[in-house]
């Protein structure tokens, strides 16, 4: 639902009504029955109304009519310093500007068909235009980076795919190995523990026959027993004592290659995701709408307004220039159409020096003398001519743009 926009005069008299039309000098609504009223004096004769439905299209424009410093109504335009102010402003700002003080409505005559209309407009479509271009930059910047993640992940989970591979076949290796050490071990002592039976056994029997001998046998049975038993265990004594002397206790570790005890103890990232960050390339720039809702003068309009007597200089900027030879005579400079400036150095070498806006030296161009001054001319096919001379002789250098 669109906003309530209240008559004006009707509010003042504490009455609540609808606006009908708007005035856009005095910046306020009017029923119908106040437009009347605003028509018949002569001082507000002239003024715009527009219906509601017109002034809701441009309610949202942002243009203030006020001065900002004394709250005052803007009501004249000062050329030379292209702004426009209110009568405050003249004693404060602008004792010197009263050749170039017209009316706001003087300045504002034929705003719709500006070159500056048209320039602003010119801009704003071609800013759409670079906007939608970096858009669809960032949105391809976007989908490139989805696909590097996509790929990285990949490699991710192919390289822990390929380490976890050999990982397991160097357990299978090493549980392999562990199986057949084991094996043997286990081996030689199943060995050992066989002739301990046996002798265990034998021992055992020769036990029995000593206790059955006791009993029952004469004495020269007996003797003759224990000499022979006396033989036969320490036969077997000699026998499992020569098979335990080859014997050895085996102990069974593990030595963990470097390699794996590393990567537990000094391995704490599986890889590092890095951004490589470099500049967008947006094709913006620097646009100069001219502010100045006004015609542009013509070359004699302009010759007759501007004077030494009424033109004033201001510093921009400073840099240091290099010294080419033994002394420096800056003679004369100009600024080509890139904002880089040329400097003719009379006492230095055979060369203009060419800087950019902030001071940065770009290049020399030669030249075939010492040059004194120089100009620029705009000649066919696109070709910035750069004219020095150096006395009566006219040095020429022929630059592309």
């Amino acid at each position: 639902m669109a906003s309530f926009i209240p008559c004006g005069p009707c509010g003042h008299d504490e009455n609540t009504r609808n606006a009908e039309k708007w005035c856009t000098d005095c910046n306020e609504g009017f029923c119908n029955v106040c437009e009347k009223a605003h028509k018949s004096l002569r001082i507000t004769r002239d003024h715009n109304l527009i219906i509601i439905e017109d002034y809701r299209k441009i309610e949202n424009v942002n243009v203030s009519i006020q001065c900002e410093e004394h709250g005052s109504k803007l009501e004249l335009y000062c050329k030379a310093h292209e702004t426009a102010i209110c009568i405050a402003c003249l004693p404060t700002r602008h004792k010197v500007c009263s050749n170039s003080i017209i009316p706001l409505a003087e300045a504002a005559k034929n705003a719709k068909t500006s070159t500056a209309l048209e320039d602003l407009d010119h801009t704003i479509n071609e800013t759409l235009v670079n906007i939608q271009t970096c858009l669809n930059d960032r949105e391809a910047a976007t989908e490139r980076i989805e696909k590097q993640e996509k790929i990285i992940k990949k490699r991710i989970f192919d390289s822990r795919e390929t380490i976890n591979k050999h990982l397991d076949d160097l357990e299978s290796k090493l549980l392999n190995e562990l199986t057949t050490v084991y094996t043997s071990c286990k081996s030689k002592n199943g060995k050992m523990q066989k002739q301990l039976n046996e002798m265990e056994k034998e021992i055992k029997r020769l036990q029995e026959q000593t206790s059955q001998l006791k009993r029952f046998a004469p004495d020269i049975q007996v003797f003759l027993s224990t000499l022979q038993m006396n033989k036969e265990i320490f036969d077997e004594i000699k026998s499992i004592t020569k098979a335990s002397a080859s014997v050895r206790n085996n102990n069974i570790e593990i030595d963990l290659h470097q390699g794996i005890t590393s990567l537990q103890k000094d391995v704490d990232y599986f890889a590092r995701v890095k951004v490589d960050e470099s500049t967008i390339n947006c094709p913006f720039k620097d646009s100069k709408i001219d502010q100045a809702q006004i015609q542009v003068p013509t070359r004699q309009q302009e010759r007759t307004r501007r004077s030494v007597h009424n033109t004033k200089l201001k510093l921009r900027k400073k840099f240091k220039i290099e010294q080419k030879g033994i002394e420096m005579y800056i003679t004369g400079c100009a600024i080509l159409a890139s904002g880089n400036i040329l400097f003719a150095d009379n006492a230095g070498k055979n060369v203009l020096m060419e800087y950019n806006v902030d001071g940065r030296f770009i290049r020399d161009i030669p030249v075939y003398g010492r040059p004194w001054d120089l100009t620029l001319e705009t000649r066919e096919y696109e070709l910035r001519t750069i004219k020095a001379f150096s006395g009566h002789l006219g040095l020429v250098a022929i630059l592309e743009t």
